[in-house]
């Protein structure tokens, strides 16, 4: 299976470039998922982060020197923000209390279940 996802030949600063978005992983995700913590989220963080590490291109170009129309065809080939937002969303744990009661009745659909059929023993 290849690592890359998209090509596209971009034009930089007047030069061609042929770029391609790498296959992100979910170790990839999580590892941008810093830049979501902070409450002064900044998405020029997200992109700085998104274009250097997760677009392939065989010569170098500033990144922090881009055009907006430059820096708005390099982010057609990745996720938007709010689709890592909620890549990174998971749904909150159940309490011990709520998973499971002494006082349930044995005989209610899912007992000793999760909300996937995985047994809860």
């Amino acid at each position: 299976m290849s690592e890359e996802q998209k090509k596209s030949e971009i034009e930089i600063n007047g030069l061609p470039y042929q770029i391609s978005a790498k296959r992100l992983t979910f170790f990839d995700i999580q590892k941008a998922a810093p830049l979501f913590m902070n409450s002064n989220f900044d998405f020029s963080d997200y992109w700085r982060y998104a274009f250097s590490n997760w677009l392939l291109y065989d010569d170098y170009f500033d990144v922090d020197n881009l055009t907006p129309e430059e820096g708005k065809a390099l982010a057609e080939l990745l996720p938007d923000p709010s689709q890592i937002m909620d890549w990174l969303v998971f749904r909150p744990a159940k309490s011990a209390a709520s998973n499971s009661s002494f006082m349930a009745d044995p005989s209610a659909a899912g007992f000793a279940t999760n909300e996937k059929g995985w047994s809860t023993f």
